[in-house]
């Protein structure tokens, strides 16, 4: 926009018995007061722009400062859980151990998502009573079968502030169960001994096998893994494979720090 000034002021001065320094001196003002108008505007505007930029791009005080700390609210609600609460937390920490560091599992985990960390740090978790035999059965074609109760389970690609709900009865709290054999119809089960559980090659309630369960899991949060269920068709074991063919190594390194913390 340009400015416009009122030229009958500078003619009534020159027609006035004023000396012509002072026309002169009017004449220098009101030009000088045009030039500031000319370059007033478009300044003004330059720097509404830069200020709205910032407005834009710089992050806000108030919602930086209002950040939820994951820890200490996830930490709280492990506290509730007693015993078994504190089970989780151990594992939780060796398990932000393995993906606050630059190593295989973590590159393997941001190829789903590119802070595996932090979505794990916002994580729930929750417990249920869920089932604790194991059950056997001889199948034609793959010989004498186990399926172990599940250990934990959440919902596929829920991503951050998710929930993974772990099985009290599961082999994240416990090392032993009682063996149950099925008849070749698959339908009567009586009691055949005992046996460790196991997630892998680990055996139920060790650091290993507690942070296996808790990355296969982040592997479904993220997207990472395909669904499997609690069944007899081996999809939950081949993707605990997958889990331990990229992070068998930051597993078994977190566990021996644990152990020596421990001692």
């Amino acid at each position: 926009m340009k400015c416009r000034f009122s030229r009958a002021a500078a003619m009534d001065a020159g027609r006035s018995s004023e000396k012509d320094s002072d026309i002169a001196t009017l004449v220098n003002r009101a030009t000088g007061r045009r030039k500031r108008c000319q370059l007033f505007g478009p300044h003004q505007l330059r720097i509404a722009g830069a200020v709205l930029s910032c407005v834009l791009f710089l992050p806000s005080p108030t919602h930086s400062d209002s950040k939820p700390d994951h820890d200490e609210r996830v930490v709280l609600e492990l506290s509730a859980l007693g015993k078994q609460g504190d089970e989780i937390a151990r594992a939780r920490e060796q398990v932000l151990e393995i993906l606050q560091q630059s190593n295989a599992c973590t590159v393997w985990f941001k190829e789903s998502d590119p802070d595996p960390a932090e979505v794990f740090r916002s994580l729930h978790f929750e417990l249920e009573s869920g089932p604790s035999r194991i059950y056997s059965k001889r199948d034609p074609g793959r010989g004498l079968l186990f399926k172990h109760p599940w250990g934990a389970k959440t919902s596929e690609s829920a991503g951050r502030n998710s929930v993974i709900l772990l099985n009290a009865n599961g082999p994240f709290f416990n090392r032993t169960s009682i063996v149950m054999r099925q008849d070749p119809g698959g339908v009567l089960a009586r009691p055949s001994g005992h046996l460790p559980l196991a997630v892998s090659s680990y055996t139920g309630n060790t650091p290993e096998a507690q942070i296996v369960i808790l990355l296969h899991e982040l592997g479904h949060i993220t997207g990472r893994l395909p669904e499997d269920d609690d069944s007899w068709d081996g999809r939950s074991s081949r993707n605990t494979s997958e889990v331990l063919r990229h992070c068998k190594t930051e597993t078994q390194a977190a566990a021996r720090n644990s152990t020596r913390s421990s001692n």
